[in-house]
């Protein structure tokens, strides 16, 4: 890593898989932090069997949704069902300053790597533990994804048109939610070491902190027994609001209209002024909101969306064209901030990769100059380099199976 980022010297074992724990790593890892990913040939990373593919072939190495939450860091293979592989693990835990893991509750007491079992030789670590529903209660032990957190949140619920059956939103959304907030919790409790040398333990349910997304229409239904229905693309709060055809096939603009001036501006850039005086409220304009929509869609139907959205900005209207996956990767605001950050993969070749920081810092700016790492790619550097293995030592690991180095014939088939 380059010198002068703010995490220069924090070592961070990263037990953790999928999206939740990987990404919440990234942020130190684009900041100087050197992070550890500890896998296994014997039972990837879900990731690493997710698409895309480079080259649309499934291979171990060429997820590029693996490789969205991974650069920057170092990997090892190691069976933490084994003996040995769990004395590598408190190599590992002995090395590091943070240690992450977003299993299910009780997997990583199964191994003895619990947080009670660490802190007792490593009082000074700080251990997050990410789970859907967290530790304690009865569904504690209930095993999922963020796709199924959504569902325990309510967020599928209200997703959708009211005449249909509910869209759960895109992804494993309570892990993107849920990264950012261990993220800030790690960095507190790094501050806290500093100023009392004490470690911390930092136990977080998914479905908890996500409910923090949703308090407006939980606590108005606390107050008024209003309960939240799906309502397509409108928005309570403004009207017209949504998403409208445009000229070609498959072309779409989105426009939201927040108050009564921009709607009057809206009319008077559609050659509509007349109209303004009809609907001049909100509560108007949401009475008629399925007959304004009609002529809103009927008006941007004769324009490209960039036509239309150049029209309307130039009034003050908020509005974009609905962007493709390939507009994004050629958008000329990103390209101009240097967002996007092309690396030489060792398997998929050239890739694309986007900051997991959604922010710059003026004096330790986010690097990223590590693609996403193969599995097991960095065994001999991390075992000899960072925790002094000796070769025979390495050797004995790899022959008696605790350092893994292939996959099982079920794997192979697959991939």
């Amino acid at each position: 890593m380059a010198s002068g980022n703010v995490f220069d010297g924090l070592k961070i074992a990263e037990f953790a898989w999928v999206i939740v724990g990987p990404a919440t790593s990234r942020y130190f890892a684009e900041h100087g932090a050197t992070v550890v990913k500890i896998e296994s040939h014997r039972r990837l990373d879900t990731m690493r069997g997710t698409s895309p593919f480079a080259g649309g072939r499934p291979t171990v190495d060429g997820s590029m949704a693996y490789g969205r939450h991974n650069p920057n860091k170092y990997s090892v293979s190691i069976d933490l069902q084994s003996p040995g592989g769990q004395a590598l693990a408190w190599e590992l835990i002995e090395w590091a300053d943070v240690m992450t893991e977003s299993f299910s509750p009780g997997t990583m007491e199964k191994w003895s790597l619990g947080y009670e079992e660490v802190r007792q030789r490593r009082p000074d670590i700080i251990y997050l533990s990410s789970s859907m529903q967290g530790r304690g209660g009865p569904h504690s032990g209930y095993a999922g994804y963020g796709m199924n957190a959504v569902n325990l949140c309510g967020f599928t619920e209200v997703t959708g048109w009211p005449d249909r059956r509910p869209a759960a939103p895109h992804g494993a959304y309570t892990d993107y939610i849920n990264t950012r907030f261990d993220a800030l919790a790690i960095m507190a409790a790094l501050e806290y070491r500093r100023r009392t040398g004490k470690g911390q333990y930092i136990e977080q349910s998914q479905f908890e902190t996500s409910l923090h997304f949703f308090a407006p229409p939980v606590m108005d239904y606390f107050a008024s027994g209003a309960v939240m229905e799906r309502d397509g693309n409108r928005s309570a709060g403004a009207a017209p609001h949504g998403v409208f055809p445009g000229q070609g096939d498959d072309e779409w603009l989105a426009i939201s209209i927040m108050d009564d001036a921009q709607w009057q501006s809206f009319c008077a850039a559609i050659g509509r002024p007349e109209i303004a005086a009809d609907y001049p409220t909100l509560a108007d304009r949401k009475r008629h909101e399925h007959a304004l929509e009609g002529l809103v869609g009927e008006w941007t139907s004769r324009y490209l969306p960039a036509e239309a959205a150049a029209i309307l900005r130039q009034a003050g209207v908020p509005c974009h064209g609905v962007a493709r996956p390939r507009d994004v990767y050629e958008d000329p605001q990103l390209a101009a901030r240097g967002y996007w950050q092309e690396l030489e993969h060792p398997v998929m070749g050239p890739q694309k990769y986007e900051p997991q920081s959604s922010f710059i810092l003026s004096k330790t700016p986010r690097r990223i100059t590590k693609p996403s790492p193969c599995l097991g790619e960095h065994n001999e550097k991390v075992f000899k380099e960072f925790l002094g293995l000796s070769d025979d030592e390495i050797a004995g690991h790899i022959a008696d199976g605790s350092i893994t180095t292939e996959l099982p014939g079920e794997f192979k088939a697959s991939m």
